[in-house]
C-alpha cells in the first residue's frame, strides 16, 4: 500500500521544524516498503522550503543524495515543460490555501529518459492553523501505463476482429459482454442491451433464477470443454436454437454464437425421412417374403411333381414334350422369383460373400452341364476354354460366381437363334488389385445395339423393347452380374455388334488355393436307408412330394401338418432328424424349434432342418438364433435334399459354432 501522510509524520519523529532522516526499525520498515510497492515519499518545510526526498524519489528522478540537494524549483524542473504549469499550480494551491492534491505527470529523468509518475500531497498546519509544511508520496507508473496501452490496443483490435466475423461473437470480460452487429441481427437486441452475463441469461433464456449463470461458471471453471446448445427467444419473440463455442483469452473470453435452428431443423426432417424410409424398406422386405412364400409354396409341388412325371417310362413323345414345357414355364418362374429377391436383397446390402476352395475348371464344366439340354433343343453348341496357366485350385464365393456365370451363358443360349456358345477362363494380373481370373461369355447371337450398350446392366433394360416380348426374362439378371462382381471387388464388361453376338466379361480377383477343392457329396454315394425322418409341413402336395423324394431311397418318414402336432411327435416317438417348415397354421416351425430344444436331452440334438419358401437373410438367421442347424429353400432341390439329410444324419450332435448351412436350390 503506498503510504500515506500521516505515515510519513509518523516516520519522522523530528517533523516539527525540519524533517530528518527515519532511523532505527521505522527507518528500515519504510525502506523496505519503499521497495516493495515502490512508492517514494517527501516533505516540504514551507517555512525555508526545505525539502526531503527518501532513497524511492531519488531514484524515481535518476539522481542520488550526493550529487543532487532537491529543492522545490529543481524538483519541479524534472517534470515535461508541457505539464509544469499544471503542477505549480497545484503546489500554490497547496501551499496558500492548505488543499490536498494529486497529479500524473511526465518525468524527464536526470538520464533523459521519460517516465510516468503519479504524485499525492497534504498540507500540514501548525498550531496556529496556518500551513506548515507540504508531505506528500510519488511512484513510477511507466510500466503499468505501458501495459494499460497495449492491453487497450489488443482489446481495440480484438474488438475490431469480432465486429468483421461472420458469425455472432461476443467478447466476455468480467461479466461484461461486447457483442457483434451479426449476433444483434441473431438476438434481435443491440448490443447495449444486453451488457452483462445478467442481462444475456435474462433476457435470452429467461432465467431470473440464476441457474444458467451458474452453469456458465461452473463451464468456464471447467474450460469450456464442451459445445453448448440451448432455444433462445429472440426480442421478438420467436425461438431459435443457438450453438455457443467459449474459450478463453488474455483479454477475455471469446464466444462463436451460430444459429443453428435451419440445420436443426434439417437433421430432423433427416431423420423423419430416414424412419419413413425404415419403415417402408421393412414393409417392402415383408411384401417380398410374403410373395416368395406365396409364389415358391405352389412352384415346389410344380416342379417336384414335374420332375417325377418327367422319370416315369410311360410317356409318349407328346406328353414327354408337355411335361417339358411344365418344367421349362416353372424354372422360368422361379428364375424371375429368384432374381427379384436377390436383386433385393443387394439393393438393401444384406448379401455377405463366403470364401471357400474350388475348382475353376469344374465350375465351368458344371455351368455348361445345366444347360446342355436347352442348348441341344435349340441346336446351338456350347464349348470351353480353359487357359494352360489357370491354377486347378482358387479361393473364392463359388456361389456367387456361379450365379454370375450360369446367368450369362443362360442369357447366352437364350439370345442365340444359331452357331454356339464359347466360355473361357484365363489368369490376369492387374496392377494394384492382385491376381485374378478373367470369364468371358461369347455368342452367335442376336447381338446389341450400341446405343444400348452402356445401360445393358442397369436394372429392367434390355437391348429393346421387343427382347422381352420375344425371350421374356425379369430384365434384373444382368444387374444382379454387375452387383456382385462389384462385391467381389472385381469389373465387368460387354463387347457387341448388332446382329452378329456379344461377348460379356467379368474379371474377379481370385487367389490361389493351398491344395485341389475336394469334390462335393454326390447323391449317388447317399445312404439314407433305414432313416426315420419326421416331416412337418401343412401342404399337402409338398407332403406327398418330399414323401416320395425320400421314401425313393429307403427313408422311413412320418408327417406333422403343423408345429404342435411336431412336438408331440418326438414326445412320443424317436426320428433321426426333422424337416420342419416355417409357415404354418397354429403353430409355426420357429417356435416349435425352440420348445424342442427346451426339452432337453436327445431333443436338444436331434438336428432341424429349416424346409421353407422364406428365404431372406434375416429369416434364415432367425431359423438359426431358434435353433436349426440347416436350412433348405423351396422349391425343394431333390439332390440338396438328399445331401443335406445325409450330412445331418450322420454328423452326430450338431456343432453350435457353425454357421446355418443354406441350400436355395
Amino acid at each position: 500500500m503506498p503510504l500515506g501522510t500521516n505515515d510519513i509524520a509518523r516516520a519522522d519523529p523530528g517533523f516539527g521544524p525540519a524533517p530528518v532522516h527515519a532511523g532505527g526499525a521505522e527507518g528500515r520498515l519504510l525502506a523496505m516498503a519503499e521497495s516493495l510497492t515502490g512508492v517514494g515519499y517527501w516533505s516540504l518545510r514551507l517555512a525555508d522550503m526545505q525539502t526531503f526526498w527518501s532513497e524511492q524519489v531519488y531514484r524515481i528522478h535518476g539522481v542520488s543524495p550526493e550529487s543532487f540537494t532537491p529543492q522545490l524549483g529543481d524538483a519541479l524542473d524534472f517534470f515535461h515543460p508541457d505539464d509544469r504549469p499544471a503542477i505549480n499550480a497545484q503546489f500554490s494551491r497547496a501551499m496558500t490555501e492548505g488543499v490536498a492534491f494529486a497529479f500524473e505527470a511526465r518525468l524527464l529523468r536526470a538520464d533523459g529518459a521519460e517516465r510516468i509518475v503519479v504524485s499525492r500531497g497534504a498540507c500540514e498546519h501548525g498550531p496556529d492553523g496556518a500551513p506548515a509544511a507540504i508531505v506528500g508520496v510519488v511512484q513510477d507508473i511507466t510500466e503499468q501505463r505501458r501495459a494499460e496501452a497495449m492491453q487497450r490496443e489488443q482489446s481495440e483490435r480484438l474488438s475490431r476482429f469480432i465486429e468483421r466475423l461472420p458469425a455472432g461473437a461476443v467478447h466476455a470480460r468480467a461479466g461484461a459482454l461486447t457483442m457483434n452487429a451479426a449476433l444483434e441481427q441473431i438476438t434481435g437486441y443491440s448490443r447495449e442491451e444486453l451488457p452483462t452475463l445478467k442481462s444475456w441469461f435474462r433476457k435470452l433464456y429467461g432465467d431470473d433464477t440464476g441457474k444458467l449463470l451458474a452453469r456458465y461458471e461452473q463451464n468456464r471453471r471447467d474450460g469450456f470443454k464442451s459445445i453448448v446448445q440451448g432455444v433462445i427467444r429472440r426480442k421478438d419473440g420467436e425461438r431459435r436454437v443457438l450453438e455457443l463455442r467459449a474459450c478463453d483469452d488474455p483479454s477475455g473470453e471469446i464466444w462463436i454464437v451460430h444459429d443453428v435452428t435451419d440445420r436443426e431443423a434439417m437433421q430432423d426432417e433427416l431423420v423423419a425421412a430416414r424412419d419413413r424410409a425404415e419403415v417402408a424398406a421393412r414393409a417392402n422386405s415383408e411384401f417380398l417374403a410374403n410373395m416368395s412364400h406365396e409364389l415358391r409354396t405352389p412352384l415346389t409341388a410344380i416342379i417336384g411333381f414335374t420332375g417325377l412325371l418327367g422319370g416315369q417310362a410311360g410317356l409318349d413323345e407328346l406328353q414327354r414334350h408337355w411335361v417339358t414345357r411344365i418344367d421349362d414355364a416353372g424354372k422360368a418362374l422361379l428364375a424371375i422369383v429368384n432374381d427379384v429377391l436377390d436383386f433385393s436383397k443387394l439393393e438393401a446390402g444384406s448379401v455377405e460373400l463366403e470364401s471357400e476352395a474350388f475348382e475353376p475348371r469344374r465350375l465351368v464344366a458344371d455351368t455348361l452341364a445345366l444347360l446342355n439340354e436347352q442348348a441341344a433343343r435349340k441346336s446351338i453348341s456350347l464349348a470351353a476354354r480353359i487357359a494352360e496357366g489357370l491354377p486347378d485350385s482358387l479361393v473364392g464365393d463359388t456361389g456367387r460366381l456361379r450365379q454370375v456365370l450360369l446367368n450369362l451363358v443362360s442369357n447366352a443360349v437364350k439370345f442365340t437363334i444359331q452357331g454356339g456358345v464359347l466360355v473361357a477362363a484365363e489368369p490376369e494380373a492387374r496392377v494394384g488389385q492382385g491376381q485374378g481370373v478373367r470369364f468371358s461369355v461369347t455368342d452367335t447371337g442376336i447381338g446389341i445395339p450400341e446405343a444400348a450398350l452402356g445401360q445393358i446392366f442397369q436394372r429392367f433394360v434390355q437391348a429393346d423393347g421387343s427382347i422381352s416380348r420375344r425371350f421374356g426374362g425379369s430384365g434384373l439378371g444382368l444387374a444382379i452380374c454387375a452387383r456382385l462382381v462389384e462385391l467381389m471387388g472385381g469389373e465387368i464388361g460387354v463387347e457387341s455388334r448388332l446382329g452378329e453376338g456379344s461377348t460379356f466379361w467379368f474379371w474377379v480377383p481370385l487367389g490361389e488355393a493351398g491344395q485341389a477343392a475336394q469334390p462335393t457329396t454326390d447323391e449317388a454315394a447317399v445312404r439314407l436307408d433305414a432313416l426315420r425322418v419326421l416331416l412337418v409341413e401343412d401342404a399337402e402336395p409338398n407332403q406327398e412330394l418330399v414323401c416320395t423324394l425320400l421314401q425313393a431311397v429307403g427313408v422311413e418318414v412320418a408327417v406333422a401338418g403343423n408345429g404342435a402336432e411336431a412336438i408331440e411327435a418326438v414326445r412320443t416317438d424317436r426320428y433321426d432328424l426333422i424337416l420342419m417348415d416355417v409357415q404354418m397354421p397354429v403353430m409355426g416351425g420357429v417356435q416349435a424349434t425352440e420348445i424342442i430344444r427346451s426339452l432337453g436331452g436327445d431333443h436338444a440334438r436331434i438336428p432341424i432342418i429349416a424346409l421353407s419358401a422364406n428365404v431372406m437373410a434375416e429369416q434364415v438367421a432367425a431359423y438359426q438364433r431358434a435353433g436349426m442347424n440347416a436350412h433348405l429353400a423351396k422349391p425343394i432341390n431333390p439332390r440338396d435334399l438328399l445331401i443335406t439329410i445325409a450330412r445331418w444324419s450322420t454328423t452326430g450332435e450338431p456343432d453350435e459354432a457353425q454357421p446355418l448351412d443354406v441350400a436355395n436350390g
